[in-house]
């Protein structure tokens, strides 16, 4: 108990000391920015605007912002940038943006040059200058502009289609742990785009972007596990990472669960369990996971209701063309419309 006592009064002169340094810190750079120091007003700024040893006030950061840019701090011309790039704290104004990008990137500002390539890109379609500005950004090795120099390449956006070209984009950016650049990667490997198609090297990249969260990289990887492609055949692992894609509404995923569940793949069959995937599918427009589901309830006599669902998702797979949920409702004329 003795102990306790101690640890929380050393705990609470801990608080208080770091709440100290946190005063003292603002009053020292509020001294030295009014008497001009261009890094001292930065470091000001930045606290009023994260409420950082005083209270958070947006006008007097971007007031402090203004002055340190003024005399040259690309870090300030940047933050103005984004401010009015996207309206905070001031009225939106993508010409102001520029003007202050351009200052920072005349400092050779990394984010700054990128800047500038996603307003040309994005608000002018000016791809020309975008291209030139992103290029420069991800010259200088930011990742998200090596992944955008990537995507243009790969679809010919502003520039010719250079699938090799964009593979090397991507795997600049991949190696710096950009994780759509991982799973593009693992995708190119996959299908062969822009390097030879490698299953092993795709399934390596795959887990890479599965294992940061990428929904579609857990699917793909999924995949591989349960077809043995790169991997030896895994049905458990091919569970597992369904269960993570299909969790974050991965409509590939949600209809490969419902099937290893009907089936009893890799899993102890469990049809509710399947019907409750299909259904999650089907609800986001799958045509597939929708006939599955009509022809589950067609065959399942334990329930009159069950009829009229089944005719129910034929109904909508139909609506999307599905050849055997067409072939269905013919062979079972419906009687009357059926409400969703």
């Amino acid at each position: 108990m003795k102990f306790l006592i101690l640890l929380m009064v050393f705990l609470l002169a801990g608080c208080a000391s770091s709440e100290r340094s946190s005063d003292l810190a603002f009053e020292s750079y509020r001294k030295a920015a009014e008497q001009g120091d261009a890094d001292a007003q930065y470091k000001l700024a930045t606290l009023y605007d994260f409420g950082m040893g005083t209270l958070k006030n947006s006008e007097t950061a971007i007031k402090w912002y203004r002055k340190a840019a003024e005399q040259g701090s690309a870090e300030a011309q940047y933050t103005l940038g984004t401010f009015y790039d996207y309206g905070l704290g001031v009225p939106e104004d993508r010409q102001q943006a520029l003007h202050w990008y351009y200052l920072a990137a005349e400092q050779d500002h990394i984010d700054a040059l990128y800047g500038i390539g996603m307003i040309f890109h994005s608000t002018k379609q000016d791809y020309p200058q975008a291209i030139y500005w992103i290029k420069r950004a991800a010259d200088k090795g930011l990742d998200e502009a090596q992944y955008d120099m990537a995507r243009m390449l790969t679809f010919g956006i502003g520039i010719e289609e250079d699938k090799q070209q964009a593979f090397a984009w991507y795997m600049k950016a991949a190696e710096q742990g950009h994780v759509a650049s991982q799973f593009y990667i693992g995708s190119a490997y996959d299908f062969g785009q822009g390097v030879a198609a490698d299953p092993a090297n795709a399934f390596t990249w795959y887990q890479k972007a599965a294992n940061n969260g990428y929904v579609k990289a857990q699917f793909y990887l999924g995949s591989m596990f349960e077809q043995g492609q790169g991997t030896q055949v895994d049905k458990v692992q091919a569970i597992k990472w369904y269960l993570k894609a299909a969790e974050q509404g991965s409509i590939g995923a949600q209809y490969s669960l419902g099937v290893m569940f009907e089936l009893g793949e890799g899993v102890v069959q469990n049809i509710p369990e399947a019907i409750s995937w299909y259904t999650a599918a089907a609800k986001q427009g799958d045509a597939e996971s929708q006939y599955v589901l009509g022809s589950l309830y067609e065959s399942d006599n334990s329930d009159p209701q069950n009829q009229h669902i089944a005719k129910k998702w034929y109904l909508e797979a139909a609506a999307q063309g599905h050849k055997e949920a067409l072939a269905a409702l013919m062979q079972n004329p419906i009687d009357s419309v059926i409400a969703h």
